[in-house]
């Protein structure tokens, strides 16, 4: 028997084209491949948002640091 070795985009997009062709339902699907229904949906929405490129993972840092100089401080 041959493994055969899968990335995370590849899954992520399995997943996807099996939760648009309609012949199993989602918490099937999330089950299957062992994932929460809310990551299932996640997944989803992305894909039908910015499509293949919306599967990537999001960076995690905050978009503004709290400790960080106001603008018009640093402007003057």
């Amino acid at each position: 028997m041959v493994w055969r070795e899968t990335g995370i985009m590849d899954e992520r997009l399995r997943f996807v084209v099996a939760c648009l062709s309609g012949d199993e339902t989602m918490v099937a699907l999330c089950a299957a491949y062992g994932i929460s229904r809310k990551n299932g949906y996640k997944w989803l929405g992305r894909y039908r948002t910015f499509g293949p490129e919306g599967l990537h993972d999001l960076p995690r840092a905050p978009l503004n640091h709290g400790r960080a100089t106001a603008q018009d401080l640093v402007e003057r």
